[in-house]
């Protein structure tokens, strides 16, 4: 066993310090193992405090001041009371620290004097002293310490710079969930993730839904238990979302929030109905119930949020509440108290597209008109305001919030339709004027031009028949109308626009409401000079969804149907999907049995300001010859590689011809079939007989002068 001179030697060995060595004991010694605990010193003070922001005085009023503290300190129990001198300025430092005889009279002091005014000027600031080395060596400036997990969102949009410049499309069928890249080199969808690794490890991917998030950041999965995120170039799971029997969801603009509904019914009175989750942390910042009515009539959302994520709207028949996402409060009113917005015979109401501002439809009733209003949020200004009478009407904001359309119906007093006008709101414009356009046939549907000043409306006689499409321009000064089409069918009922404008479709779309469509497409176009173009016409049956992708280069069509067994039947014979050039020229077409969602993955918006956008299209032939080349080189590579398989398959099938050739040869020789074939040809006596025939199709005489 080691002793305390094994130990001593060693370590003067190790350092080469000879001359103390020759001092040491050539004794045994003790056993390390038998020597006593170390004494450590005791460097707490556990019944010491600090009392800070103690008056400076100089020695006249020292005692005075000891006194007045003295009434304070003591009675949570016998102390020793310390409040140095500051010899140069011949005052006190402006602190005191206090010595109990007890611990918990020094936490009771601490507990009790920290934040208590001695006076207006004078707030005390108490602390154990153990904390002195603490408080002093903290840094200038204030770090928060991070409590909550959370994951890194570097990779997020990796997909963004595929070098191809590929799309990718969400599909699920089936019990499949599967997201593709849209590669035209290939042909047809190339598989990017399928739920691989969740199917090695026997779990799960996707028990219901599954959508994408705003800006494409996640991909969001419906399960049992709640909803699960997705994200990353594996789509690897982020977060988990906790909510039992889900069935919607709805992103916050910026994906900052996720709201989480269970299909309670107001009536219910469940007040967990509504989760709203942080996407970052996965924490809960709001539940509730669900409320009584939503915003646009329809089953869902019950809640609105801001283009910038940072306000939430609900309503009920006459109020509209709108909270701000930092306290999760209803916001203020000009007398600073938290009170809804009131609108009496509230029918819906939207927000911008693009700034803080709601624009609230409010229905006739008694002697009040119906009304428009334009409230900026969050100051409640009342920014414009419409009154009409006797009238139904519907909102249509443009994309970037520059104008919003009033689409009001006129009606009589046994509520037939007489006339249609269009209330075109310049919203940037000073006192926000209105132009008014009036449309003599019944408008079946209006679609602004995505990013742009044109609008398309859908027109049928009052019999339903002899349907058109008619385009206008907003000009500086006044609505014109560009062009009236003759539609060939009476089935359309849908324009969809491309993401950057110009481009547009035209479609019979079935709608979950139960009309019926026939599919008709009608793919189209306006030049720089505002002419219609029809790009080209075509059909698929009984299609229910129409997208473009985010680069506006292509179009998907499909016929989906509802994972819930209501209506699904008559979609379910015709489902699957097809992918168009904006032209109309098919790339892909496949049947896909229980499609239930095909979708493109969305874009973010474009870092890059709105000039440079702007010189990229004007040059676009000067930045496409990169891609056309990579394309050219791509097609050139399929090509070889196509050259070369079926090289490599009639090599293959030449070599078999020759084996078998070889084969006969060698069967023939070996039982005489040679010779029993040539004298069976002499035996027939046939003659060969070579003949060449002419025939005149045709004469072309040609003077050519000379």
């Amino acid at each position: 066993m080691e002793t305390v001179q094994d130990f001593v030697r060693d370590a003067l060995e190790e350092d080469g310090d000879q001359d103390v060595l020759d001092f040491v004991s050539e004794g045994e010694g003790d056993d390390l193992d038998s020597l006593e605990p170390p004494i450590y010193l005791d460097e707490s003070f556990p019944a010491t405090v600090v009392i800070c922001n103690v008056p400076k005085v100089g020695q006249a009023k020292y005692q005075k001041l000891m006194g007045v503290l003295g009434k304070l300190i003591d009675k949570y129990g016998p102390n020793e009371k310390e409040m140095p001198m500051n010899e140069e300025t011949e005052q006190t430092e402006g602190f005191v620290i206090v010595t109990f005889e007890q611990q918990e009279a020094a936490e009771n002091a601490v507990l009790q004097l920290d934040g208590m005014n001695l006076d207006k000027a004078h707030t005390f600031k108490v602390v154990k002293m153990d904390k002195f080395d603490e408080i002093v060596n903290r840094r200038d400036r204030f770090e928060p310490q991070r409590t909550l997990t959370t994951f890194s969102r570097a990779d997020f949009r990796e997909w963004l710079g595929d070098k191809k410049c590929r799309e990718q499309i969400l599909l699920r069928y089936q019990s499949e969930t599967e997201i593709r890249w849209h590669d035209t080199m290939a042909g047809e969808p190339v598989l990017c993730y399928g739920g691989e690794r969740e199917k090695r490890q026997k779990k799960v991917w996707c028990d219901w839904k599954v959508l994408w998030s705003p800006e494409g950041s996640y991909i969001a999965t419906f399960h049992q238990q709640g909803i699960a995120l997705w994200a990353g170039p594996d789509f690897t799971k982020k977060v988990r979302l906790p909510h039992s029997n889900v069935k919607e969801i709805n992103f916050s603009p910026n994906e900052e929030y996720v709201l989480l509904w269970n299909g309670s019914h107001h009536e219910e009175h469940d007040d967990n109905a509504v989760r709203i989750y942080h996407v970052l942390t996965g924490q809960i910042v709001r539940k509730c119930r669900t409320p009584p009515c939503t915003p646009n009539g329809e089953d869902f959302p019950h809640f609105l949020w801001s283009k910038d994520g940072k306000f939430i709207a609900e309503c009920n028949e006459s109020r509209i509440m709108v909270r701000d996402t930092d306290s999760w409060e209803i916001i203020k009113d000009e007398a600073g108290k938290r009170t809804a917005l009131k609108f009496d015979s509230l029918k819906n109401f939207q927000w911008s597209p693009k700034d803080n501002v709601l624009a609230v439809w409010t229905t006739e009733k008694d002697n009040n008109p119906a009304r428009l209003t334009l409230v900026e949020i969050p100051s409640r200004r009342e920014i414009a305001s419409r009154s009409r009478t006797q009238c139904e009407a519907e909102m249509h904001w443009q994309s970037e919030g520059d104008y919003l359309c009033l689409l009001v119906n006129k009606l009589s007093k046994t509520k037939k339709r007489l006339s249609t006008n269009l209330e075109i709101f310049r919203i940037r414009e000073k006192s926000i004027p209105v132009d008014i356009v009036t449309v003599a046939e019944e408008v079946r549907g209006f679609f602004w031009e995505s990013k742009g000043s044109r609008f398309a409306i859908l027109t049928a006689d009052e019999a339903g028949h002899k349907p058109k499409l008619l385009i206008y321009s907003l000009g500086r000064e006044k609505c014109e109308n560009l062009c009236v089409f003759d539609l060939p069918s009476n089935s359309f009922n849908t324009v969809v626009w491309a993401p950057e404008g110009q481009y547009f479709v035209v479609a019979s779309v079935s709608k979950a409401t139960g009309t019926s469509g026939s599919g008709d497409l009608l793919f189209a176009g306006l030049t720089a000079d505002n002419k219609l173009e029809i790009l080209h016409k075509d059909e698929h049956y009984m299609l229910n969804t129409v997208e473009w992708d985010p680069s506006s280069r292509y179009i998907i069509t499909g016929v989906t149907q509802p994972m819930s067994n209501e209506g699904g039947y008559k979609f379910s014979m015709e489902a699957g999907y097809a992918i168009w050039t904006f032209q109309g020229r098919v790339l892909f077409r496949q049947q896909k049995e229980k499609l239930y969602a095909v979708s493109w993955r969305p874009h973010p918006p474009s870092l890059l300001p709105a000039n440079r956008q702007k010189d990229i299209r004007k040059n676009i032939k000067q930045f496409s010859k990169k891609y056309d080349a990579m394309d050219e080189q791509a097609k050139e590579s399929a090509r070889q590689a196509f050259r070369r398989e079926r090289q490599e398959k009639t090599d293959a099938f030449l070599e078999v011809l020759d084996r078998l050739r070889d084969f006969k040869d060698e069967r023939m020789a070996e039982n005489g079939w040679d010779e029993a074939l040539a004298d069976f040809a002499e035996a027939q006596g046939w003659t060969q007989d070579d003949q060449i025939i002419e025939e005149e199709l045709g004469v072309t005489e040609e003077l050519i002068s000379g």
